[in-house]
């Protein structure tokens, strides 16, 4: 890592939570250099928590809305969350549940029906600000949150089921979160089964507004990372199966490759 620094959580503390100008005397400094064929890529940190955002694109308001038939009001519960002052903000786990580059993201031996869901990841600091961004997956057995929304907690929080990485790029790397093309490919065996793509310039809630509610009366750990929703969805229930390599990168960011692997109870 930068300037010999070990983990980014170092770093942070070192910065005193001014992280850009500290990176940037380091990078001067620094003469290490490495064959990028001889570098496995670890998980990029180790997330106090992890929050996530939903409902946030139109076409993950649509897409939930034909599967979800709960109203709220007399409505659609994910159509009043897409239109409402209060965003959906839950909570996703920690590090413990947080896998990182070519490592496993995991499947639920009790869902049949599982998406990745490629997303701008935020790393926060103590106070809620963007030190930076990061591809984040967060993985879902949706079946079970369509079954019942209160079943939420368990379709989002298992074993392997968020992942972070290739790196963090920091807020001078990326100037504006509101430009930047994301893309998404679950592989099966040889054959790419499901492509697709957006940009978050299509993102309905700003990040200051999601920060914002997940700060109201409440202290998050420091270094958290929030995950701010998906609008890449694939068609009817084809989820992942045992085996499947996703692939998700964001412009700016890069590449994160998982594969996918059936979880024991």
């Amino acid at each position: 890592m930068l300037g010999g620094y070990s983990s980014f959580e170092k770093l942070y503390e070192d910065s005193g939570g001014d992280l850009v100008p500290f990176a940037k005397e380091l990078e001067g400094r620094s003469t290490t250099s490495y064959k990028t064929s001889s570098v496995k890529l670890l998980r990029p940190f180790s997330p106090g928590e992890i929050w996530g955002a939903g409902i946030t694109y139109s076409h993950s308001r649509e897409k939930h809305t034909t599967e979800g038939r709960t109203l709220v009001a007399g409505v659609p519960i994910y159509d009043y969350v897409y239109n409402a002052v209060r965003p959906e903000v839950f909570y996703k786990g920690t590090w413990r549940n947080c896998v990182g580059p070519e490592e496993g993201i995991g499947l639920r031996g009790d869902s049949k029906w599982t998406l990745p869901e490629p997303e701008l990841g935020v790393v926060l600091g103590e106070k809620g600000e963007t030190l930076g961004y990061t591809v984040s997956d967060d993985v879902s057995a949706r079946d079970l949150e369509i079954e019942n929304p209160l079943y939420l907690p368990q379709s989002k929080i298992y074993t392997a089921s968020a992942s972070i990485g290739p790196v963090i790029s920091l807020t001078d790397e990326i100037t504006n979160p509101y430009s930047l093309d994301i893309n998404m490919k679950i592989i099966r065996g040889k054959t790419v089964f499901f492509e697709g793509k957006t940009n978050t310039s299509s993102l309905k809630r700003r990040i200051n507004e999601l920060v914002k509610y997940l700060f109201s009366f409440f202290t998050p750990a420091p270094l958290t990372l929030l995950s701010t929703g998906t609008s890449i969805v694939p068609p009817g229930k084809n989820g992942v199966r045992k085996g499947d390599v996703v692939e998700i990168t964001i412009e700016k960011i890069g590449l994160l490759r998982n594969t996918v692997k059936l979880l024991g109870r």
